[in-house]
């Protein structure tokens, strides 16, 4: 018995139409940039960036931030928002941290070269079992980032996990009212992981062993684009090369950056990290010039009032001997 052929025009028509279905033509991208290449110690950082889809904004979703500094080091996880996110959803959330005793009892200071501790709560609001990385972050009153330390766990599936996890508070850490971020991601931003849902934070102090507080930080001004974060390098930061990492995730698509900034320390004319007699003989070369001066030497110029003078001979002082901490 003869089958009837299948028209030629319905094999076409199915040709042209069918790969059409497939195509996304998208494009998830996120741009990721500090205020300046180079920074100096006691100098606010600022990172700013977008996120767009087939370039709009996208403003209602996360990214994760991760800086590492010159030792390899992370020295902060933070998630911060494009826009408005509290009418969403997430599969996984941090529901809140506090500061505590290693007891889990509420604590609301702790003291210099102590131990500082904190409890998280962590729900997985899913019906799958889900691997997460729990990232507490502790930031002094000057907003410079003094601690982190993060907790890999499984999370099963409609359940909620707590924990509690210490962090050193560094002997240099400024006193007065400190913050702590908890946050949640598939893994860190450094390796392509991404937050689950947005960060939870909550105050407590830093105390000498007299029980004194510092002065409370100043605001920080908004910054550019439609994600930001910004924190203080303190002065005993190792100076080197910074690496920002940054992910995101939207609808099904992923997005992953980086970048570099650059730590230099007043004095350092030479830019090999240390501040020493080589550094002093190029400042006496720039002695007294200006811009219009043949010996003119920006990097001389530390505290940058177009002059080489005493006053630059006084913060060449403060950093003399200097040297990166093993």
């Amino acid at each position: 018995m003869r089958k009837n052929p299948i028209p030629l025009f319905f094999l076409f028509t199915l040709i042209s139409i069918s790969p059409m279905a497939i195509v996304r033509a998208e494009s998830f991208v996120i741009t990721l940039t500090a205020s300046k290449q180079y920074y100096c110690l006691d100098e606010t950082v600022y990172i700013y960036g977008n996120l767009t889809l087939d370039d709009v904004q996208i403003n209602d979703t996360l990214v994760g931030l991760e800086v590492e500094n010159p030792k390899n080091q992370s020295i902060l996880v933070r998630t911060v928002a494009t826009g408005d996110v509290s009418n969403k959803s997430w599969f996984i959330e941090v529901l809140n941290v506090i500061a505590c005793d290693q007891y889990g009892n509420p604590k609301d200071s702790f003291t210099r070269g102590g131990l500082s501790y904190f409890k998280a709560s962590v729900k997985n609001n899913d019906i799958e079992n889900r691997p997460v990385e729990i990232t507490i972050n502790t930031y002094d009153s000057s907003n410079s980032p003094i601690g982190l330390s993060a907790f890999q766990s499984v999370i099963y599936a409609n359940e909620t996990t707590t924990i509690i996890i210490s962090v050193a508070v560094p002997t240099t850490a400024t006193l007065g009212m400190a913050k702590v971020y908890a946050n949640v991601y598939s893994s860190r931003p450094k390796y392509g992981g991404k937050p689950f849902g947005p960060e939870k934070s909550n105050e407590f102090n830093i105390t000498d062993s007299t029980g004194s507080l510092g002065e409370p930080a100043e605001n920080v001004p908004p910054l550019n684009g439609n994600f930001n974060s910004s924190f203080h390098l303190p002065p005993t930061t190792n100076a080197g090369t910074f690496q920002i990492f940054a992910s995101s995730m939207y609808d099904g698509w992923t997005a992953v950056n980086s970048t570099v900034f650059y730590v230099k320390v007043p004095g350092d004319v030479n830019g090999d990290f240390r501040v020493n007699l080589a550094d002093l003989s190029l400042l006496g070369m720039a002695w007294w010039s200006t811009p219009s001066s043949p010996n003119w030497n920006p990097n001389c110029d530390f505290n940058q009032d177009n002059r080489v003078n005493l006053a630059d001979l006084s913060v060449f002082g403060q950093y003399w001997g200097y040297t990166p901490s093993a």
